[in-house]
């Protein structure tokens, strides 16, 4: 069973397939039915998709803290 980590590495390499695709062939907002696609809005979620992901895997990852003390 994969890790959280991998698991959401894997969430966040999805998700720039998809914000990949949709950059490279753009597609307008629209209309149909009384109701609205707005692709748009569909990127900023995807990104926010992957800003997420960037912050939840910084937490992961092993980090140092370089303090100096002074009298």
């Amino acid at each position: 069973m994969p890790s959280d980590a991998q698991q959401i590495a894997a969430i966040k390499s999805q998700t720039l397939a998809v914000l990949a695709e949709l950059t490279a062939n753009p597609k307008p907002t629209y209309y149909i039915d009384g109701q609205t696609v707005a692709w748009n809005e569909y990127l900023v979620r995807l990104r926010a998709t992957v800003d997420w992901c960037d912050r939840k895997l910084a937490g992961e990852r092993p980090f140092e803290i370089h303090s100096q003390g002074t009298t």
